[in-house]
């Protein structure tokens, strides 16, 4: 069950992705939220510019500034009224410290990632995927309210994707449909029936089904996972999180997992 949460904020005008979906889980499983303020650049972080003109440099400072107070905002707004929700604000988080708090977490929540410097950056969902040590989920700019009832596992027998797939127990145990999907193999070869039987135990009756990718690029299985989820009407996708370097300018280079962190149109579950 997840009962700790944390939500990453980095105040821009789309704060509140993270803080409103951290509500909507939390009270799906009787939960609370550890909300955090956290920006890769802080007020006072010195550059050519800001040297060269002040007056840019203020600028900047303000508008770290202000998206600081909206995330405390969106905070108030959100998340205050669950007992026990709590948060950290202004600009003395760390990445180092963010992680820590992510390795004691159920689930760490952030919003899609972009090279915009107004939205969150890929640096900090990267360090919360590949270093906190748990299940991350992404949540798109539109989402839907209420349960979670339609879910579809990504499956390829990878280690990944086998931690994936237990991070999301709770999810899977409550919703009413669940889709397993095997790309570019049998599913007896990656060991579907040991997948099965153990989702049963947990009262999980999951489907299987499987698509052929042909010869296509890492971008290009991305998107047909992506329609795929659209096709099914899913609430939640879930799947390994794979490469690593590759993540951290996921916007401009291919493979699957960069592509559906990018594009996802329904809340994402990732584990490494």
């Amino acid at each position: 069950m997840y009962k700790s949460l944390l939500a990453i904020s980095e105040g821009g005008p789309e704060a509140a992705i993270s803080f409103r979906l951290a509500h909507r889980i939390a009270s799906m499983f009787g939960g609370t939220v550890d909300a955090v303020h956290y920006s890769e650049t802080h007020p006072g972080d010195a550059d050519i510019a800001g040297q060269a003109m002040p007056f840019m440099k203020r600028v900047a400072d303000d508008r770290l500034n202000s998206r600081a107070r909206e995330s405390e905002r969106a905070y108030k707004e959100l998340l205050a009224p669950l007992a026990g929700a709590t948060f950290t604000g202004g600009h003395a988080v760390t990445r180092d410290q963010l992680v820590r708090m992510g390795r004691f977490a159920d689930l760490v929540l952030v919003g899609r990632p972009s090279l915009d410097a107004e939205n969150i950056a890929p640096e900090t969902v990267k360090a919360a995927i590949y270093d906190s040590a748990g299940p991350v989920v992404v949540a798109p700019p539109n989402m839907g309210e209420g349960r979670i009832s339609s879910v579809v596992v990504a499956w390829n027998g990878s280690a990944q994707a086998a931690r994936a797939a237990g991070f999301a127990l709770p999810f899977l145990a409550q919703a009413a449909k669940v889709t397993v999907l095997v790309a570019d193999a049998s599913p007896d070869e990656l060991g579907m029936p040991f997948l099965l039987r153990t989702l049963s135990r947990h009262g999980v009756n999951a489907s299987v089904e499987t698509m052929d990718h042909g010869d296509i690029t890492g971008r290009a299985r991305g998107r047909a996972l992506l329609e795929y989820t659209r096709d099914k009407g899913a609430d939640l996708l879930v799947m390994g999180a794979y490469g690593h370097g590759g993540l951290t300018n996921f916007l401009g280079l291919g493979g699957a997992t960069a592509k559906v962190i990018a594009s996802c149109p329904v809340p994402l579950l990732l584990a490494h």
